[in-house]
């Protein structure tokens, strides 16, 4: 290998793209705009059927890992229920495999590197269609609906900032990880190692022994012990791949996904905004969460992590650059919503806006419910007491810590905090104690009407639970009476940011 693959090897996050093996007979390379050679370290190395290992699908990784699938598929009515139900929605298919077309390349290799079936490419289009942020009843996340138990096994790690099991490059080696130890444990018996990753592997033993017990056969065929979702499971990924190997038949044509690598890695060794990185470097904030959804704040928190970002824009991630979205981090910390709570007394508190929380909780709605917890700036109270800016409570006789929190909506616990306070701090008439921060104390304080159209029906009250406040907010926002009539058609101030 000359020093400049070695380099490219270091230096790329996946490797080359190209099928064409090294040394190829036609000496022809495949080269980007900068110049950069992809024909080096294919990411499937391995012959097609007809073992070929020439430049097929160059430009169509799903082509080409199509034509490598070697996995027998059943003859049996269950997948042709199947393949009958997915193939009336080719336009369904088509979509689900253009949602991988960031991610396929890397998973790709790294199934090719564990030898591993390439048929599991389809998997996340059973699991997930392909969608990072998808959510199961079971609390199954991610584009391989890693349960929270089997993700903690797999070292998928979660914090207030971070869940592994919707990193794409975390998951995917977790996955890799989960069927190389089923392939061992049901001895490559690939209808039931697809189920135990379903149902879990003690299921399908189980499942084994009874029909051993019975006397009964035990391929997975033959198993009624589990639950339908695991039989149909594997049925699910078969006929997926009899419509990707056959896509004329079916009226189906994937997403064309170049056979190059989409991604390179940042590391990052402090806490960043994402937001303020994807100003910086020009990309559209939606793609750079697409690309890393296991980020669920606008934040990535203290702990070292690794950032995916387009291959072509890696150099625009340079070091100032993180340092500058650094900046824009803060210290944030967990808050947990209690009864009687809204996003605009919180935001009030901490010196934040309704608008800031929402953005950097990344949430669409602003309704408040208890138990709930999100990210507050915790550092603007604290700067706020150093610099006199504090908002004050003054200590009236009679009064005490818990009364205070009462009639300021402030955990007991937050306000030993910010005040240092012990377990059982003296009160006397006439100190001074820290509820908040002070109106327009800091630029991120300023505070933004959003007003709202009252529509036919509409009341105080159903409008102070829809906008996660109260009623009196509500009248004293809008000068108004608590008994005041609402007309369709008339502006109401809702949150003040």
């Amino acid at each position: 290998m000359t020093l400049g693959a070695l380099l490219l090897t270091v230096l790329l996050l996946h490797g080359c793209a190209s099928v064409v093996p090294p040394g190829t007979a036609s000496g022809v390379q495949d080269q980007d705009a900068a110049g950069r050679d992809f024909s080096l370290l294919p990411a499937i190395s391995r012959a097609n059927k007809q073992g070929e290992k020439a430049r097929d699908h160059q430009k169509d990784l799903w082509a080409a890992v199509a034509t490598r699938f070697t996995l027998p598929v059943p003859d049996n009515a269950r997948v042709d229920a199947e393949v009958a139900r997915y193939s009336k929605h080719p336009d369904y298919l088509r979509e689900v495999s253009k949602r991988a077309e960031p991610y396929l390349y890397m998973i790709v290799e790294k199934l090719e590197a564990a030898n591993l079936p390439l048929e599991l490419t389809l998997l996340p289009i059973v699991e997930s269609a392909y969608l990072p942020e998808a959510l199961s009843s079971s609390a199954a996340a991610g584009i391989w609906q890693f349960i929270p138990s089997t993700g903690t096994y797999y070292g998928l790690e979660r914090d207030a900032f971070y869940d592994g099991r919707r990193d794409i490059e975390a998951s995917t080696d977790a996955a890799v990880a989960y069927f190389s130890e089923l392939r061992g444990m049901f001895d490559e018996d690939w209808p039931t190692i697809i189920a135990a990753y379903n149902g879990g592997q003690g299921t399908l033993l189980n499942a084994i022994r009874e029909n051993e017990r019975r006397g009964k056969p035990t391929d997975f065929w033959s198993l009624h012990q589990i639950r339908q979702e695991t039989q149909d499971y594997p049925a699910r990924l078969f006929a997926l791949v009899t419509i990707f190997s056959n896509p004329e038949k079916y009226g189906f044509t994937s997403h064309a996904i170049a056979n190059r690598p989409a991604l390179a890695q940042v590391e990052l060794d402090q806490s960043i905004s994402l937001s303020k990185l994807a100003e910086l470097t020009g990309m559209p904030h939606d793609k750079l969460y697409r690309l890393n959804p296991g980020f669920g704040r606008s934040i990535t928190g203290g702990k070292n992590r690794q950032l995916l970002v387009p291959h072509e824009a890696r150099g625009r991630f340079d070091v100032d650059t993180l340092d500058s979205a650094a900046a824009e981090a803060e210290e944030w910390g967990r808050y947990t919503f209690v009864k009687g709570d809204s996003f605009y007394r919180v935001a009030h508190r901490y010196g934040s806006s309704v608008d800031e929380l929402l953005a950097i909780n990344r949430r669409q709605s602003a309704l408040a419910r208890p138990g709930e917890m999100i990210l507050v700036p915790t550092g603007r109270v604290d700067r706020a007491v150093a610099s006199g800016n504090a908002r004050t409570h003054t200590v009236q006789s009679g009064e005490s810590l818990w009364s205070i929190s009462r009639q300021h909506d402030i955990k007991l616990a937050e306000l030993r905090r910010m005040n240092a306070f012990g377990d059982d701090p003296v009160l006397r008439p006439g100190d001074k104690v820290v509820v908040g921060v002070q109106e327009n104390a800091t630029a991120a304080t300023a505070r933004v009407a959003s007003k709202y159209v009252v529509q036919s029906g509409d009341t105080l009250w159903e409008l102070a639970r829809r906008f996660s406040t109260t009623v009196d907010e509500l009248t004293t926002l809008n000068r108004i009476g608590r008994n005041a009539a609402l007309r369709p058609g008339q502006e109401l101030v809702v949150a003040s940011n």
